[in-house]
């Protein structure tokens, strides 16, 4: 006897949807991560690059100005390539930038690097909320959303062990610092490779079969999508 066809958003929390959340989640531990260490950083930077009261703010700033941009240009493209191909790409850009951080020679291409780094931040989060929600059953959606913010704080906090830790490598404690936000982003990354498109984002597209074949691998054999509702939700 087969069992009883469930909707997706009436499904229990499984293991896939841990998955989704623990990947989402990784982003805003890096943010969290990226933004607790530049204070640590600047008590080394600061008087090596003899940074300015000017210069101190624009680069502490740089990783909010390349988020709000980043949410801008990435949660757009992401409704028309897909949620997945921006669900790698932005910590591809997260972790290459990372890196680059450990080779700056002037504050311009400190800030450059770390605008890039809030770009690819801010396109995960408008596509990382998007993929968990889309993904996630109605009855639990709020509790995993609104979790965001206490995993920022988990990498904030890392980031202050973790850098104090560093302050006793040398006058390039602060490279070594900001480059190791690209350990975090690189396991990510390598986390998310072989993540599903969103079914919700297929049938929206109007790739029916693609959305149920997905929905079919990932959820199970009796879970349905709510093709209708889906696409009456986008044209609304």
């Amino acid at each position: 006897m087969s069992a009883q066809p469930v909707k997706i958003d009436d499904l229990p929390i499984g293991r896939f949807h841990i998955k989704i959340a623990g990947l989402t989640f990784g982003a805003h531990f890096t943010d969290g991560y990226i933004l607790g260490l530049i204070g640590i950083a600047f008590t080394l930077l600061s008087p090596q690059m003899h940074l300015d009261a000017f210069w101190q703010g624009l680069i502490g700033a740089s990783a909010l100005i390349g988020l709000f941009l980043g949410s801008l240009f990435f949660g757009w493209i992401s409704d028309k390539v897909g949620r997945q191909k921006i669900f790698l790409a932005s910590f591809v850009l997260i972790t290459i930038a990372s890196v680059m951080q450990f080779y700056v020679e002037s504050a311009m291409s400190l800030f450059l690097c770390r605008v890039l780094i809030g770009i690819g931040l801010g396109g995960d989060f408008s596509v990382g909320h998007a993929m968990l929600a889309e993904f996630s059953p109605k009855k639990h959606r709020g509790v995993l959303l609104g979790s965001f913010s206490v995993i920022w704080t988990f990498g904030y906090v890392a980031a202050t062990f973790v850098g104090t830790a560093m302050l006793s490598l040398g006058d390039d404690a602060w490279r070594w610092m900001l480059a190791s936000s690209a350990i975090p982003a690189a396991l990510i990354l390598i986390a998310r490779i072989g993540t599903p498109e969103s079914p919700r984002w297929l049938v929206n597209q109007g790739r029916i079969a693609e959305a149920r074949a997905i929905v079919k691998k990932h959820l199970g054999d009796n879970v349905e999508l709510d093709e209708t509702r889906t696409t009456q939700t986008r044209s609304g």
